[in-house]
């Protein structure tokens, strides 16, 4: 029991404490707006192709943030960069509430996006937080328990917006703002500050200057740049569920927003509960995380293809497994081999690479889906098979190298 209680201490006090509490809170406005998004934008006039390059859009202004977001990471410090952030993410989602139609949602959808630029603050305080042997189990724990508010509130958004139409997600959006003035005050009172030589001024010149951590790229060592390039390939292998699944299943399927949250919900009960389980033993065996993520990301997909409600849960659930896994297992290694003076450089970069991913797959999502459905199964099945030779290329080299 002492031993149980000692592991816990790590995840629920100081800054991961206050991380995991703050994701939590924030889930629940997540888990009512999420799913619904796509509804959203087609409720106000966009049409699939629109929707789809909503989210690049998006994706591309908050590539665009988040370089610089690595520089203030490292030089004005996590906590304020984080604190600042998310004080604009709350106020983009309040206009969201009121958004009159389809293209002002996607430009306020888009500076809310960017308002995310402290990402890597939040990735640098959590590893400047965990002890090195913790990675694995502190990433999985802060991505997997802040899911719960999914179990029950995505039926009660999809129940809105079935009774109310346009005003039940409106409404849905309110309840999410409210909540992020909840975290931004939380935040702001009680997250330390982990980097203790910051600069703390902050140039526009050096701001400008932190675009060329891009240049960076082309000198990575070629195992380093693999990892980025996996993450890439994950990102566009997990946005057809982002940004069209909604529409396939109430459009094709004939479900309705209620139905498609509780499925969304089924999924997430099953994810949290192989995530839980698999917290015991992430640090144990972390060097096999990226394996079996990518076997369970292509399964998942297989089961897509049958096309039916029961296949839609399975894919759901196992995708967002298998692609939790390999997301674990790529930011724990580089958390291991980042330097604290770094990690917000190191950071902004991964997230560089999966924006990059999910910009591509938004796009790729809309234009395959146009064409056939069974894109939306596909474009995963055949990245989560390329990650799986990418990852056994690299073990053979390694035994080369041995040799």
């Amino acid at each position: 029991m002492h031993d149980v209680r000692r592991n816990i201490k790590y995840y629920v006090t100081g800054n991961v404490g206050i991380l995991l509490l703050t994701w939590f809170l924030y889930a629940i406005g997540n888990a009512m707006t999420m799913p619904y998004l796509s509804i959203y934008l087609k409720m106000l006039g966009a049409n699939a192709i629109d929707i789809g390059l909503t989210y690049s859009i998006s994706m591309i202004v908050q590539l665009i943030a988040i370089i610089p977001g690595g520089y203030l990471t490292d030089t004005l410090g996590r906590r304020s960069s984080i604190v600042i952030g998310t004080w604009l993410i709350t106020v983009m989602s309040f206009l969201m509430v009121i958004a009159p139609n389809w293209q002002l949602l996607a430009v306020f959808y888009a500076l809310n996006m960017a308002a995310s630029f402290y990402q890597p603050a939040l990735l640098a305080i959590l590893m400047d937080s965990l002890p090195q042997e913790r990675y694995a189990s502190g990433i999985l724990v802060t991505s997997i328990l802040p899911q719960i508010p999914w179990l029950v509130l995505p039926p009660v958004s999809g129940f809105l917006i079935n009774k109310y139409g346009l005003f039940g997600i409106r409404l849905a959006y309110l309840i999410s703002s409210i909540i992020s003035v909840a975290v931004a005050i939380i935040r702001q009172f009680t997250i330390k500050e982990t980097l203790g030589n910051r600069i703390g001024k902050v140039t526009f010149r050096e701001l400008l200057r932190s675009y060329n951590q891009l240049i960076s790229i082309v000198n990575l060592p070629g195992d380093l740049l693999m990892i980025y390039v996996s993450a890439l390939m994950i990102s566009i292998a997990i946005m057809p569920i982002n940004t069209l699944l909604p529409i396939y299943v109430i459009y094709k399927l004939g479900l309705n927003t209620v139905y498609w949250g509780y499925l969304v919900s089924i999924s997430y009960a099953a994810y949290i509960m192989i995530g839980i389980f698999l917290t015991f033993y992430v640090d144990r065996y972390r060097s096999r995380l990226f394996a079996l993520g990518t076997i369970i990301s292509a399964v998942g997909s297989v089961i897509g293809l049958v096309e039916n409600t029961y296949s839609v849960v399975g894919y759901l659930l196992m995708l967002q497994v298998g692609a939790q896994l390999v997301i674990t297992a790529i930011q724990s290694e580089l958390g291991g081999r980042i330097g604290i003076n770094r990690r917000g450089h190191g950071m902004s970069l991964l997230i560089v690479f999966q924006l990059i991913g999910q910009t591509i797959g938004s796009y790729l999502t809309g234009e395959f889906y146009r064409i056939n459905t069974e894109s939306l199964f596909l474009i995963p099945l055949v990245l989560s098979l390329s990650l799986m030779i990418i990852y056994l290329s690299a073990i053979r080299h390694n035994i080369g190298n041995e040799r």
